[in-house]
């Protein structure tokens, strides 16, 4: 969660400054000054990277909380192609639209789902579909 705090905060920043807001809506103002000196396609550039890594450190963070909580490799294998496809159909969606011109508008579709990777939800999902399958009862037991 406090992942997630770090990356809205970053990104209302990243924006004001884009917007040419002196005011934003950042929770703190650590890095408004900073971002204020760089360039417009710098600061896009900025944000494309500061996507990428807090989808790959969010998704780590969940799949070590998953793997110490449930302790189990079927489920660190679920959680990772869980990702995966997630991950790569999003590659294949940012680039198809990118080469066919129609990045724009698909931009709400990428960002809704560059959102989900980069919010705790992916990991609440994957908590409670794993919480039920081990609180579930195999019915073929009594059927023996």
């Amino acid at each position: 969660m406090g992942l997630t705090l770090i990356r809205e905060n970053l990104f209302l920043e990243i924006n004001a400054v884009l917007n040419g807001e002196h005011i934003n809506r950042a929770n703190f103002y650590l890095f408004y000054d900073y971002f204020d000196s760089f360039s417009l396609e710098k600061l896009s550039l900025l944000k494309w990277v500061f996507s990428i890594v807090f989808i790959v450190v969010i998704a780590i963070a969940s799949f070590f909380a998953l793997h110490f909580w449930f302790e189990k490799k079927q489920y660190n294998k679920i959680t990772g192609w869980f990702y995966s496809v997630i991950i790569a159909v999003l590659l294949l969606l940012v680039v198809g639209t990118k080469l066919t011109g129609v990045f724009d508008d698909a931009y709400v579709i990428l960002r809704k789902m560059i959102g989900f990777l980069q919010s705790p939800l992916p990991l609440f999902i994957l908590f409670s579909m794993y919480f039920y399958l081990n609180k579930s009862v195999d019915i073929r037991k009594f059927n023996k």
